[in-house]
């Protein structure tokens, strides 16, 4: 089977940890992998014949180098999305790479599954594809009304129609119910039979997906980025859900007749890291006698119930419960955990306001390394950096209208072009960018070159950058 892994969106429930630039499908936040590296070791478990994974433009570097990480023997394809389409474009593109007779697995990334058990029930579905899209469901452990459901036939297993998140009321009666499942975001098709259903259900969706592709060679031959053409903006914005399942479910008569529904009940392990809420219940155990999740320097006295997170400064807390405190190097999160759904307004505070908190951490990253905010904001008239690049990278060659530079090399070897001009840096060495001066920074060592960067000028954000060669597209 073609494995396609979704991973788009921005995780803002999480937020502070979550945000635009590294979502939380790149973070390791249940264990010392990102969401994204296992749900590829999951899909790994599988009879994988080659690995499409879908995501925003603006990761495709930090996707493929988590890949990479994983030293795996694959055949990849990386499809970059210029804009979120939501699912129904991804999985129509999913379903014209390939054969029209493969078969194709599409997984959410930031879902929590055990693997062995994944790998049983789409097995397990591999016996229906030949004339049904087969989605899996999660029987439900509480009322939730933050989940779309499924309703199936329980004797016969088919999909009889796809619901939206509930009211309270609601959920309690599928809950109660032996026919209701969450909607895990999981499909299993032959691409033919989900292009049939486009071509009956979406055919717009489907044939900008099929012009977007036009020019791009939609085989696994080689390991690369695609990047589908701005014309994908044009694309009707809708799930998967909506356009194809549910019209699919109410279906009585004609062609479309003959494609079945089935729905596979899984039933271990699984979790929806949408919230700290969520995430906190996940990394519970039975040996936590005061139901916390500590993560970094953290003293807590009598404390109880609480999620707590700190990536630098020490934390101590006394008497708290029930609460979610997230401090990283920019902000800080407080919160009653009962409303960590709500983090989100924060997030559309913070875009309204055009704060950078939303987009960006104070370690970002980027395809060449990564750079860590000390001190100083755009425009505070100076700010200081610490910057890392790994071996064999090199920045982009570029100037500044509104600002000066001076590195100062700490670790590693270096090859910096100032103007016309090559100069070869080890540890302590230094030198000074003046205004519109052309420069570029290379590491030329084999291990990790990290140098601080202090600018000074009127404006220092990241627009203030001309770029003139660049290896990763960004000019």
């Amino acid at each position: 089977m073609n494995c396609v892994i979704l991973c788009g969106g921005s995780g803002s429930r999480l937020w502070p940890l979550s945000r635009e630039k590294l979502p939380k499908q790149l973070l390791a936040i249940v264990d010392d992998r990102t969401m994204l590296q296992n749900t590829i070791l999951r899909c790994n478990n599988l009879p994988m014949k080659n690995l499409l994974i879908i995501c925003n433009k603006d990761h495709a570097f930090l996707i493929q180098q988590q890949v990479r990480e994983l030293n795996l023997d694959i055949s990849y394809k990386i499809i970059t999305e210029p804009v979120g389409r939501d699912t129904s474009a991804a999985v129509a593109v999913a379903s014209l790479f390939g054969d029209k007779e493969d078969i194709t697995l599409i997984v959410p990334c930031d879902h929590v599954f055990d693997s062995n058990a994944f790998s049983d029930i789409v097995l397990k579905g591999m016996k229906h594809v030949e004339n049904s899209i087969v989605t899996f469901g999660i029987k439900p452990t509480r009322a939730e009304t933050g989940y779309g459901y499924i309703e199936t036939d329980k004797i016969t297993k088919k999909t009889l129609q796809f619901v939206e998140k509930p009211d309270y009321k609601t959920a309690c009666d599928y809950l109660n119910s032996d026919n209701f499942y969450w909607n895990a975001g999981v499909f299993l098709f032959k691409n033919e039979i989900m292009l049939q259903c486009f071509e009956n259900y979406a055919p717009d969706i489907l044939e900008n997906c099929k012009d977007c592709l036009s020019n791009i060679d939609c085989s696994f031959e080689k390991n690369d980025i695609v990047n589908l053409p701005e014309k994908f903006i044009e694309c009707r914005s809708i799930s998967v859900d909506y356009a194809i399942m549910e019209n699919l479910c109410k279906e009585k008569i004609g062609e479309i007749e003959e494609i079945g529904k089935i729905t596979l009940a899984y039933d271990s392990i699984w979790c929806d890291i949408g919230s700290f809420h969520a995430l906190h219940e996940y990394l519970l155990d039975d040996q936590n006698i005061n139901q916390n999740i500590l993560k970094g320097d953290i003293i807590a006295n009598n404390t109880k119930n609480c999620y707590i997170e700190t990536e630098n400064a020490l934390v101590a807390t006394f008497g708290l419960d029930n609460l979610v405190i997230v401090n990283t190097r920019d902000a800080l999160l407080v919160c009653n955990k009962d409303d960590s759904q709500q983090v989100k307004k924060i997030v559309d505070f913070l875009k309204i306001n055009k704060r950078q908190e939303r987009v960006i951490h104070a370690k970002a990253f980027r395809p060449w390394g990564w750079y860590c905010n000390i001190e100083g904001s755009d425009t505070s008239g100076f700010k200081v950096k610490r910057i890392c690049v790994y071996p064999g990278m090199k920045l982009s060659l570029q100037s500044h209208n509104n600002r000066s530079e001076h590195w100062v090399i700490v670790k590693g070897e270096a090859k910096v072009q100032v103007g016309h001009d090559f100069l070869n840096l080890g540890v302590n060495q230094h030198v000074y960018i003046p205004k519109k001066t052309l420069h570029r920074m290379e590491n030329v060592g084999d291990d990790m070159l990290e140098f601080v960067e202090t600018q000074i000028g009127d404006y220092l954000g990241e627009e203030d950058i001309i770029r003139y060669e660049d290896d990763f597209g960004r000019i």
